[in-house]
């Protein structure tokens, strides 16, 4: 990989450049299909696909199939100590990353005016933002798992569905009519490093506003370990940080260049608190989780996103305060509305588990005390 000095990380002349850069390999995929009129079987034919190791089915249409088996090897720089260390660093935090997932990764994307019109022209986060909240949580346990990327493993295929997916997304908008040049390609390079920064920096950034400590060779090795999954779902290598310093500055970056008020931002993050305050039927609960999104997302970037400003926002949220502060708030409960939110993502995947194949590790799905909210 590419090393950058500290003088040059992520200059604007190429992260413009990457705005107009999309994914040729999973683009030229979804075009065949249509060119082959096979495109409506899409859905249960990559639905039959879910181990690594499970075998392309003969009616594959020949572009999917090229596409299958152009895109399962994992990156020659990878690391799979790194990607080990990655992933046992996840399974200790899994619990919190969920509710970080939620309420400060998906919003930090919407804040981003122009990458959140495809989201927003697309309509299935707005229209079923529950739904795809899981489905975002499915993915990311099916990588995050330590056996994700084994011949067994769910990882890989999962990364090929996704970056389908996304392929298919870039189609249809612009087919639709609706998108503007100037927002740049639908799901572009430069929107694809800013969603890998939430499931990486922005992470990170979350554990350690709720008071988490973790190593410096820790979070190293889990930006590794998203560093391969970005390369394999069609990211160029140089749009990857390499280190903290460089996602630190391509996050600065990005919030400079594109975080401002949008329609589209707005929408999403409604439509995402109102599946989340429906999920936690309480009326404190309602007051609590836009408050705690403002404590995660910091007042500047919840004002542009039209992030109501609950009572709860007076309460002293400081990394080693947050713990005794929320529990003294939610003793009703017996768990927090952060952890009832996690706990709504997994029984949701539960619920799906006989559509996708995937069920929620019975090791997670019982874990009570990993939360400190």
């Amino acid at each position: 990989m590419r090393t950058h000095s500290p003088t040059e990380f992520f200059p604007a002349a190429r992260l413009q450049k990457a705005r107009l850069q999309t994914d040729p390999v999973a683009d030229a995929a979804v075009e065949g299909l249509f060119a082959e009129h096979n495109f409506r079987q899409l859905n249960e034919w990559i639905a039959a696909l879910v181990r690594n190791d499970q075998p392309v089915p003969d009616e594959f249409a020949s572009s999917l199939s090229r596409y299958f088996a152009d895109t399962s090897a994992l990156p020659e720089w990878a690391s799979r100590r790194k990607m080990q260390q990655g992933a046992a660093f996840f399974a200790r935090h899994s619990r919190p990353i969920l509710s970080i997932l939620g309420c400060y990764s998906l919003p930090y994307c919407y804040a981003a005016a122009d990458g959140a019109q495809v989201l927003w022209l697309s309509q299935r986060i707005r229209n079923d933002a529950r739904r795809r909240l899981a489905e975002t949580a499915q993915f990311l346990l099916e990588v995050m798992d330590k056996n994700a990327f084994a011949s067994a493993g769910k990882g890989i295929r999962s990364i090929q569905k996704v970056r389908l997916i996304h392929a298919a997304v870039r189609y249809h908008v612009n087919q639709s009519g609706q998108w503007q040049e100037t927002w740049g390609a639908p799901v572009n390079q430069e929107d694809m490093a800013g969603t890998h920064l939430s499931f990486t920096y922005i992470v990170l950034d979350g554990l350690t506003k709720l008071g988490f400590y973790y190593s410096q060779e820790d979070a190293e090795a889990y930006l590794h370990l998203w560093n391969v999954i970005g390369r394999m779902l069609g990211m160029h290598e140089d749009m990857l940080p390499q280190n903290l310093k460089a996602a630190y500055w391509l996050d600065r970056r990005i919030r400079e260049r594109h975080f401002r008020p949008s329609e589209a931002g707005a929408g999403l993050t409604k439509a995402l608190l109102d599946c989340m305050t429906e999920t936690v039927p309480s009326a404190m609960a309602a007051d609590f989780l836009p408050s705690y999104m403002r404590f995660l997302l910091g007042d500047k970037v919840a004002d542009l996103l039209a992030v109501p400003a609950g009572k709860a926002a007076s309460i002293a949220l400081g990394p080693i305060r947050v713990g005794n502060s929320i529990s003294g708030l939610f003793n009703q409960f017996n768990r927090s509305p952060a952890d009832q939110i996690t706990d709504m993502l997994l029984g949701e995947l539960d619920g799906t588990g006989g559509r996708t194949g995937f069920s929620v590790p019975a090791k997670l799905r019982s874990q009570t005390g990993d939360m400190r909210l």
